[in-house]
């Protein structure tokens, strides 16, 4: 089991994603804005961090992504916005960012993110052993 942390203001995607992590039988930490991620991001328990980029309280992007790419500090991060850009893509380009994702997003392609960032094989809720 993981602990994942979800960062996102809009309440459905932040509580549809806590339930898949969930279902998919790990912990979700949500957070709803930018300095409540950022607090639970120095728990040292998470262990996977899905953030949406643009958020009511986050500096400016540039400077939200690479506090959230030096406070990820090597754990699998996922960004997610409901605004895709080119300049957004190429900010979240980098070997610290595991996946850039458009809302809405498919189901399928969350839990093989998930799958993939805790090491679980495809189909399981039981960690490798």
């Amino acid at each position: 089991m993981s602990t994942i942390l979800i960062i996102d203001d809009d309440n459905a995607v932040r509580e549809y994603l806590a339930t898949l992590v969930t279902r998919l039988g790990h912990r979700a930490i949500p957070a709803a804005t930018c300095a409540e991620g950022r607090a639970q991001m120095a728990d040292p328990a998470v262990e996977i961090i899905i953030a949406d980029i643009f958020l009511p309280d986050s500096p400016d992007l540039h400077e939200w992504v690479d506090q959230l790419k030096q406070e990820a500090a090597g754990r699998p991060l996922i960004l997610i916005t409901g605004e895709p850009s080119e300049e957004l893509a190429a900010k979240a380009k980098g070997g610290e960012i595991m996946a850039f994702l458009t809302k809405p997003f498919e189901l399928g392609f969350i839990k093989s993110l998930l799958h993939q960032a805790t090491g679980m094989p495809p189909g399981s809720t039981e960690p490798p052993p």
